[in-house]
């Protein structure tokens, strides 16, 4: 993204005040539909009324952006971005959102969804957004970030498999080998070591995690917990 000048940014604070304000009402977060990636569309229709804030929001969100709706979108997704480093799902979702609508077509915010969707247990549909994203970035400084994120998904959709069902289990380990794998061609990119490292123990493969946990250390990246690490060598010293 281009850099945003300093009025912008102040027009764009003062955007977000302004419908966050605007968008205050009494409703439980798990009901509103701006806790939903999509506001719930296309399963809940947007009502006319809601179709023309959308309109004024958008045509406010560009004004300081020279009537771009890809600056704007993506300076709305960084604002998702800080909202999601702090913890704060619920005005995470509604920035992701926000940058959905001034873009359809920007990876950002189905990545913001698919991340937000894993922290709610809601694997399923992280998977769904995370392969969106991986279809849509073309950023080769963000693509690595988004394979590392749909090889998370993916883990956590085979863990969440019963046992007993190894079949599905192994099938869905295999699909996040493949994104960590894509991942890795960026050489810069450390964190999807460590997180290889994680799956590859709940998959079972101690020797292969042995691997990723060495080649992690090896490249700078940060370290592994020493739970991690102990829980690991009880499975299977560490080789020499």
């Amino acid at each position: 993204m281009k850099k945003t000048s300093p009025l912008s940014l102040l027009l764009l604070v003062g955007i977000i005040a302004f419908f966050s304000i605007q968008s205050c009402v009494s409703v439980p977060i798990e009901q509103r539909i701006d806790y939903k990636p999509m506001y719930g569309q296309p399963e809940i229709p947007r009502p006319e009324y809601m179709k023309k804030a959308d309109d004024d929001f958008i045509r406010e969100a560009i004004s300081g952006f020279g009537g771009s709706r890809e600056d704007a979108s993506k300076a709305w997704a960084s604002v998702a971005d800080e909202f999601l480093s702090n913890g704060d799902l619920y005005n995470a979702m509604r920035r992701y959102n926000q940058s959905w609508l001034l873009d359809p077509n920007n990876y950002h915010p189905y990545h913001g969804f698919g991340q937000i969707m894993l922290a709610r247990g809601e694997v399923d549909e992280a998977v769904k957004y995370m392969e969106k994203a991986k279809e849509l970035v073309s950023d080769p400084y963000q693509r690595p970030a988004v394979l590392n994120d749909t090889g998370i998904a993916y883990s956590y959709k085979a863990q969440s498999v019963p046992v007993s069902n190894q079949t599905d289990r192994a099938k869905y380990f295999a699909m996040a080998n493949q994104n960590f794998e894509e991942s890795t061609q960026d050489k810069t990119y450390k964190e999807v070591w460590r997180r290889w490292a994680y799956s590859l123990f709940e998959e079972g493969k101690y020797s292969e995690t042995w691997e990723k946990v060495k080649m992690a250390r090896s490249i700078g990246a940060a370290p592994m917990p020493p739970k991690f690490i102990s829980a690991l060598s009880e499975k299977m010293p560490e080789p020499k």
